[in-house]
């Protein structure tokens, strides 16, 4: 139809269209079927048959078709329904806002997407500090991707991401390093390896090691460390992010995994892994990726945050958390770890 352009759908999407039609819809493709749909959401079998003839015609054409076990998607439900259900969410999220500010909280939500290395070795030192000094803080981590992050702070679902600066930086956003980090090498403590001082590249070459993940800095990093080493050894092909995957496959083996410190920090501190003596490899510091206009307005409540993150995290050092990798205590309240 000539006149079913972007425009003319989008204005008639505003003026037709209601929560209740978004919330049908997501329950037909969820339930398959339309009488189910209607007694989750509360509607009458004609109000929802109803409902989503006006949908559809909104639309420009039919979302959904009967066959004999019920309703599935049409083409047109496959391409919009993943949107529609999207759209959703940030109304989800202003409810939870909403909620928090009635219940007491002192400021709006903060909603942290985090990649699990900064959540292992950055928040689980800010965010308890964080939340001593302000009780009625609200904040919420989700442990996300670094390919989605970026996606989420734009969208408006994530107020700041926890990460390494991505390269380029997107316009309009800041990243601010709060923590150096490092690759080293790691394995269960009562591997023999760990209890020597010096570790030589054969031994070394002769442990079966756990593969890298398949994205991101792991492969590069592994691939370096071997070429130090002089040879590839033999490799477990599975390869995480998880610190419990990595837990559950170092715990009862002697099987060695190179990864950054930052991730295997909260277990070297309860001993459930060690770290070996041998030279770490740099890698990009974690830090803070924000908007830049967040980052400017001194009364957003994220901007308090991240001045919490980098001031207790500078308080440390610039070795303090990678210390606790190599000496196996946490510096003494108050002391300055050397730099």
């Amino acid at each position: 139809m000539p006149d079913l352009t972007p425009s003319v759908l989008f204005n008639r999407i505003l003026g037709r269209v209601r929560l209740k039609h978004l919330q049908l819809a997501i329950a037909i493709a969820d339930l398959q079927s339309l009488h189910r749909a209607a007694s989750a959401i509360g509607l009458s079998q004609p109000a929802a048959t109803h409902a989503l003839a006006e949908l559809e015609s909104s639309m420009g054409g039919a979302l959904f078709e009967r066959h004999a076990k019920g309703m599935r998607l049409t083409r047109l439900g496959e391409a919009v329904l993943p949107l529609l259900r999207a759209s959703l969410v940030p109304l989800q999220a202003a409810a939870g806002n909403a909620a928090l500010m009635q219940q007491g909280a002192a400021s709006a939500l903060i909603r942290i997407g985090s990649i699990a290395a900064g959540i292992n070795g950055l928040l689980t030192a800010a965010i308890p500090a964080y939340c001593a000094l302000h009780p009625s803080a609200a904040i919420d981590v989700h442990e996300v991707t670094i390919d989605n992050l970026l996606e989420s702070i734009q969208e408006g679902t994530l107020d700041l991401a926890i990460c390494r600066e991505p390269t380029p930086l997107p316009q309009g956003f800041e990243f601010h390093a709060a923590l150096p980090d490092e690759f080293v090498i790691a394995c269960r403590p009562e591997h023999p390896l760990a209890q020597q001082a010096i570790v030589t590249s054969a031994e070394l070459l002769s442990q079966r090691w756990l593969s890298p993940p398949l994205t991101g800095l792991g492969p590069q990093q592994v691939d370096s460390l071997f070429d130090d080493l002089g040879g590839v050894p033999e490799l477990c092909r599975v390869s995480s992010r998880s610190t419990e995957i990595i837990y559950a496959m170092l715990a009862d083996s002697d099987m060695l995994v190179c990864v950054p410190a930052s991730l295997v920090r909260p277990l070297v501190r309860r001993k459930n892994l060690a770290v070996l003596s041998w030279k770490p490899q740099d890698v990009g510091p974690l830090g803070v990726l924000v908007k830049a206009a967040v980052w400017a307005d001194s009364s957003h409540p994220c901007r308090a945050f991240i001045e919490h993150v980098l001031g207790v995290l500078g308080v440390l050092g610039v070795r303090g958390v990678l210390d606790v990798l190599t000496i196996g205590k946490e510096p003494e309240p108050g002391a300055m770890c050397p730099g």
